[in-house]
């Protein structure tokens, strides 16, 4: 039986360069494909982008021998809280709105250039972008949160309207893995996942962003709940000092509290063709962000050398 080949992804902001730039040093450092959700640190909105502006960047990414495996523009529903919409009236609400339009735009560009799925967020639990974070105690100590009923029936109007939306494009939405947002552990994707039962429901997963949010079993029972959803995985490190104040550090891969082995062990088990999508999140020393993710790479190699 032939070796199971890794496919190895890179998350570019990360690097903070030049667009063009940032695509050569994805390849040199052994990137695959890529995942962004702009034109480096200066260029320009890529929701205004024409149709030769997205011909122009599908062959700029092909050109450095490079593919794009996921693409968004901004951070759709990232930083609304859900508590601010209403259900019966949330297409109307204008922070919505001004998303679900740089979704639409992601869809239409990732259409045209044969990208399969669109990155996006799954909006705030009550209060999480103030200073208070009032509802994180709870949330850590209850291993992610309950999401109630109420809460629940707006995420499901919010995601069937984005998937009548990616239905007319025919790409997948990959839901990314954060703390700050209703998906931060696998049991919680999950269970908006059922409850919207579509096969264009896949995920970003962040083991670390699981661990971060109190879910303690993540490389274990917390596969077993993303598995069949896979597009990716998020991949950083960080050890939890206190979880309960939301203490933690970033760190290199496979320094920090992820059982990366395991994980990486039970992908290989099934064939995953996820991809392994690289992110920092910390700084070396020299604090040069391109350092940083050589170390990510270096470690993700032994990683997988030794898993």
């Amino acid at each position: 039986m032939a070796e199971h080949v890794f496919k190895l992804g890179m998350y570019l902001p990360e690097l903070d360069l030049p667009f063009d730039e940032s695509l050569a040093k994805a390849k040199e450092i052994g990137a695959d494909c890529v995942w962004f959700n702009r034109l480096g640190p200066d260029g320009p909105p890529m929701g205004a982008l024409d149709d030769s502006g997205v011909d122009a960047l599908g062959k700029q990414v092909e050109a450095h021998g490079l593919e794009i495996f996921l693409i968004n523009v901004g951070n759709p529903f990232k930083q609304i809280h859900l508590t601010d919409l209403e259900l019966d009236s949330m297409a109307e609400h204008p922070e919505f709105c001004r998303d679900m339009a740089d979704l639409a735009r992601s869809m239409q560009i990732a259409s045209r250039l044969g990208v399969g799925a669109v990155g996006l967020f799954t909006f705030a639990w009550p209060g999480e972008y103030t200073a208070e974070k009032p509802t994180w105690p709870m949330r850590w100590l209850t291993r992610g949160g309950y999401i109630s009923d109420a809460e629940m029936d707006k995420l499901v109007k919010a995601f069937s309207l984005a998937l009548e939306e990616a239905e007319k494009y025919d790409v997948d939405l990959a839901l990314s893995i954060m703390p700050w947002n209703y998906t931060n552990t696998t049991g919680n994707f999950r269970r908006l996942a059922e409850a919207l039962n579509s096969p264009r429901i896949r995920v970003m997963w962040g083991p670390s962003d699981n661990l971060n949010s109190g879910e303690a079993d993540v490389a274990t029972a917390g596969f077993l709940n993303i598995h069949p959803y896979l597009h990716g995985l998020h991949l950083k490190d960080l050890t939890v000092k206190d979880g309960l104040r939301l203490d933690f550090r970033y760190c290199p891969l496979g320094e920090g509290d992820v059982d990366y082995p395991t994980i990486l062990r039970s992908l290989r088990a099934r064939g995953s063709d996820a991809v392994l999508s690289v992110a920092t999140h910390f700084l070396p020393r020299s604090g040069s962000r391109v350092e940083a993710m050589r170390i990510n790479y270096a470690n993700l190699r032994r990683l997988i050398a030794e898993s």
